[in-house]
């Protein structure tokens, strides 16, 4: 894998670690809204479809 896909693979995991990990912090503090989590949802979303692009174009998946 390239160096620079590597940088951007790993980027993309902290933010979706990140992600997930917001989300699981609302939902036990039971102070966000429905849009709120759907909203982070959606980022999820597009960061897991980034690094399966990635890895598609690396032949990893």
């Amino acid at each position: 894998m390239k160096e620079e896909n590597l940088k951007i693979v790993q980027q993309d995991i902290e933010v979706a670690l990140k992600t997930v990990q917001d989300m699981e912090k609302s939902l036990n503090e039971n102070a966000s809204s429905k849009k709120q989590i759907k909203e982070k949802f959606m980022q999820l979303s597009e960061t897991v479809q980034n690094l399966e692009n990635i890895l598609k174009n690396e032949g990893i998946i």
